[in-house]
Formats: C-alpha cells, sequence, structure tokens
C-alpha cells in the first residue's frame, strides 16, 4: 500500500475539510483522571506502537457486503483494530497489545452492530430526526499507513449542497492506550441536528445473561452538573443535555470501558440512547446562524478511549441514577432461557436484558395458564393473521449455532376458525425481513382448554437472531401464558 491510499465511491463532487490536528485533552474525563487516585497509581506503559493497515476480504453472505473494503489495523503483529467500508466504521478490538496477546482476530461470515468484537466509532455523519438529503459520494483516505500513529480521513457528499466528514489519530497514551483522536465538521444550507459521532460496543445489546458485558452507560456532566448512569433497559431510553467537555461510555468491565470525552464543539450537544442496541447517538443541536460563506457549519473534537477498571470504578460510583422511576412499567417483556409468564413487567431502574413486546401488544388480566395474565390475540378474519413478537425494544434475541433449543408456550383457543392458534419461530439475520429459517408448531383449532404447543429446533448457521411469533390465523380469540425459549440437550 502507498502512503497515501484512497478507496472512493463517487457520484458527486469531494468537498474539502476545514479540520485541524487534535489539541491537548480539554475534556470532563481528564479532570476526573488528573484528580484520580486510582489513575495516578497506575504505572505508564512505555509503548512505541508500529502502526500499520492489513487488508484482506472476509467471506460475506450479505451481498451488500461484497466489494467493501476491509483493513485490520495492526501494531506490530497484533491486530488491535478495523477499518471497514461495510459498516463505515472503525473498530478496536483492544486498548493495549497487551490485553488478549496473540489473539487472531477473525471477521465472521455475518458480521453486523450485533456482533462487534471490540468498540466503534461511525466514519460517517448523519442527521438525527432531522434528516440530511441522501449521499452522493462517500471517500476514505489513509494519510499515515504505519509508523507511531494511523491517520485517515473520511469525507462524503449529499444532495442539496449537504458535505462533511471527520479526520482520525489513532495514537498511543502511556496511561490509556490507544486513544482515538476525531474532529468532524459538516456544512449545510439549512439548519439540522447532526449525529456527528456514534459508540457501540459487542456485548451492550446482549439478550443472554452470560454474553451481556458492560451492566451500566455513564454520562457527564448534564446541565446541573451530574454525572449519571442508567442500566441497559428497553423502558427507559434517555436523552440528555451535555455541558462543554461532556462523554458518555460503558463500564464497569476489567480489560475495556469505552468512553468517548468531547473536547471542543461548536454548539450544545445532546447524547441520545438507542432503543435497541443501546449504542449512544451523539448528536449536536442544530446551529442558529450562518457563517461567511452563508452556510450553517457544526464541528466537533473528541477522542475515544478506554478507561482502565479502577478508574472506571471510580466514575461509577460518582454517578448518580439518572431517573428515580422505581417499580413496574406496565410492560410485558420477553427474557431469554426463562420462565415468561406475564405476572410481573419490564422493571424500572433496573438493567433487563430482554425485548419488550411490538407496539400495542401487552399482558392482560383474565385468561391464565398460571397467575392472572396473558397475551391475548384476537383474529382478524378469514384469509387474515394477527401476531405478536418481543421486538418492541430491547435487545434482539440471539441463536447459537452449535446449541439446540426448544420454543414453547401454553396456548387457550376459544372460537378459532378458518386456521389457527400456533408459535413460530424464524432465523433472520441483518433484518426482520431477511429470514433464513421458519419453525412452527402444530395449530390449535376450534375451542381448546390450555394445551401447551412447542418446537424444537438447531438454529442456522452463523449464529441468527430469533425472531419469536405468536399467531392467530382466521376468526376467534388464543391466550398465550408461560412463553419460554430455553436451551435442550441435541
Amino acid at each position: 500500500m502507498s502512503n497515501v491510499s484512497t478507496w472512493a465511491f463517487v457520484m458527486g463532487g469531494v468537498i474539502a475539510l476545514a479540520c485541524g490536528s487534535p489539541r491537548a485533552p480539554a475534556g470532563e474525563i481528564q479532570g476526573i483522571l488528573n484528580k484520580s487516585k486510582a489513575f495516578a497509581a497506575l504505572p505508564k506503559m512505555k509503548h512505541t506502537p508500529a502502526f500499520r493497515l492489513e487488508p484482506f476480504e472476509p467471506v460475506q453472505h450479505r451481498e451488500e457486503a461484497k466489494g467493501k473494503q476491509w483493513w485490520y489495523i495492526c501494531d506490530g503483529n497484533e491486530r488491535i483494530g478495523l477499518i471497514t467500508t461495510w459498516l463505515n466504521h472503525v473498530e478496536l478490538f483492544r486498548f493495549s497489545p497487551e490485553v488478549a496477546k496473540g489473539v487472531k482476530y477473525e471477521i465472521p461470515a455475518i458480521y453486523h452492530w450485533a456482533n462487534l468484537i471490540g468498540a466503534r466509532l461511525p466514519l460517517e455523519m448523519c442527521g438525527y430526526h432531522s434528516p440530511v438529503p441522501p449521499s452522493t459520494s462517500f471517500k476514505l483516505t489513509f494519510t499515515k499507513e504505519q509508523g507511531d500513529s494511523l491517520e485517515f480521513k473520511a469525507e462524503q457528499t449529499h444532495k442539496g449542497g449537504y458535505s462533511g466528514g471527520t479526520e482520525f489519530r489513532l495514537a498511543w497514551d502511556e496511561r490509556l492506550g490507544y486513544v482515538l483522536y476525531c474532529t468532524s465538521h459538516f456544512v449545510m444550507p439549512e439548519p439540522r441536528q447532526i449525529e456527528f459521532s456514534n459508540l457501540l460496543a459487542g456485548g451492550v445489546s446482549e439478550s443472554r445473561d452470560d454474553h451481556k458485558r458492560w451492566q451500566k452507560t455513564i454520562r457527564g456532566r448534564l446541565a446541573d452538573g451530574r454525572i449519571t448512569f442508567v442500566h441497559h433497559n428497553p423502558v427507559h431510553i434517555p436523552v440528555d443535555n451535555v455541558e462543554a467537555g461532556g462523554f458518555v461510555g460503558f463500564a464497569t468491565e476489567e480489560d475495556m470501558n469505552p468512553f468517548v470525552e468531547l473536547l471542543e464543539t461548536s454548539g450544545p450537544v445532546f447524547l441520545a440512547t438507542c432503543s435497541q442496541w443501546y449504542d449512544q447517538h451523539i448528536a449536536m443541536k442544530a446551529p442558529e446562524a450562518k457563517e461567511a460563506d452563508g452556510l450553517y457549519h457544526l464541528r466537533a473534537k473528541y477522542r475515544m478511549l478506554s478507561l482502565p477498571a479502577a478508574v472506571a470504578r471510580e466514575l461509577e460510583a460518582m454517578a448518580v441514577y439518572t431517573s428515580p422511576a422505581e417499580g413496574e412499567s406496565g410492560m410485558a417483556g420477553f427474557l431469554q432461557g426463562k420462565l415468561n409468564d406475564f405476572e410481573t413487567s419490564v422493571p424500572r431502574g433496573k438493567v433487563y436484558n430482554g425485548p419488550i413486546w411490538q407496539p400495542g401488544i401487552n399482558a392482560t388480566e383474565g385468561e391464565a395458564h398460571s397467575g392472572s395474565k396473558s397475551i391475548a390475540l384476537g383474529g382478524l378474519g378469514p384469509g387474515k393473521v394477527k401476531t405478536a413478537s418481543p421486538i418492541g425494544g430491547g435487545p434482539a434475541v440471539y441463536g447459537e449455532s452449535s446449541k439446540r433449543y426448544r420454543l414453547a408456550a401454553w396456548v387457550k383457543a376459544k372460537g378459532l376458525e378458518d386456521g389457527g392458534a400456533w408459535l413460530q419461530v424464524d432465523d433472520v439475520f441483518f433484518d426482520w425481513q431477511d429470514v433464513k429459517a421458519t419453525r412452527k408448531t402444530e395449530k390449535l383449532t376450534g375451542n381448546h382448554d390450555w394445551t401447551r404447543l412447542e418446537v424444537d429446533f438447531t438454529p442456522s448457521p452463523n449464529d441468527p437472531f430469533l425472531l419469536i411469533t405468536l399467531c392467530v390465523e382466521g376468526t376467534g380469540t388464543a391466550w398465550f401464558d408461560d412463553l419460554e425459549l430455553v436451551e435442550v440437550a441435541r
């Protein structure tokens, strides 16, 4: 690879960025580090990186992923991260070459946000609840491919005169390890909110308790000066304004606690949590005034880093819960590997590693196999199917290809004609319509007292998501209770 190489898919013009090199850190995290006894006690890590890029072509089963570009980020012989134009992101698998030393990370054949190895930031910016027009070009340029730092920039143009980009610089810090410095700039003819960055890490959105990582998101400082935390929970999705120098990150693990710290911004910043992946939208409010060129500008400097475990625990101890809400939410949830009797709803203020049901579906009092609640579905008439799935928010349910599962529930039927009631489980990969396999239980028709329906199955290769669906076809009513998805012996 040459010293300056470019990958581009261009349908329009090329923009010029007004992005400078990173300045000395000036954010809230740095202030906390400066006062931290745990941080002061950490030994300095003497290390001179030997960064290089290792291009590769993984086996990808998604047609859109073919022809995209992939590079492992290496420090000497250690793979430490990834840059790809498939998901348009940069991902750090680890923040020190001594963590998991010798591990040869490999990108799986089905690769997306759900199975990230490390922590990622996007290469592209986008509108937040005020979408910018479709993009006409995206260009990724490496300006320094090897040595003690790695430098590259991503540029984008959109219809209607919108453009922007981010410069990235990966460097070494003797206390923090690898730090990714970022400088973003977006130009627009009309003022819009721009999501200039987004933090996500593998295991944050996870329905399996033994795979779940980072139980909390920590944010600071809010307008009232607080540092806050929120448990990952599908019924508590906060949006917070943060002061200059604010931050957001995930805690607490021993090897990695990824954070984004804001160093400089041209306007007020707010943080929003995704209702499914729990990724952190880092966005700036629409600018109020045009600049000399007659356009609106947004600028931000920030860095992604990992807080050492001892420091992350100190920060966790400073943080207060972002909301006093407690008790039940009144919304039915679904937990993998457990009996879902619908007697209690998703609790507020606690970690809940499961999704809630699609809008309009909830457990109701009345008929029940156990307790007093169940999910009732009334038929829509001949030839029509009424369904309910736990996809209304919270993490998707995972299926491991090496395991065998049983989907089961107790079902009661009344007046079911022109169809029946059944349980269904589909394998999906990239969205709920990308179905690779479907399994169904037997159907209940007519009138039946509580009857157990179940189906055993092994998920498709490459660990799909499992789309669980309660189904009623035709006329009549069915009640579903004591639903479970559990592992069984192969």
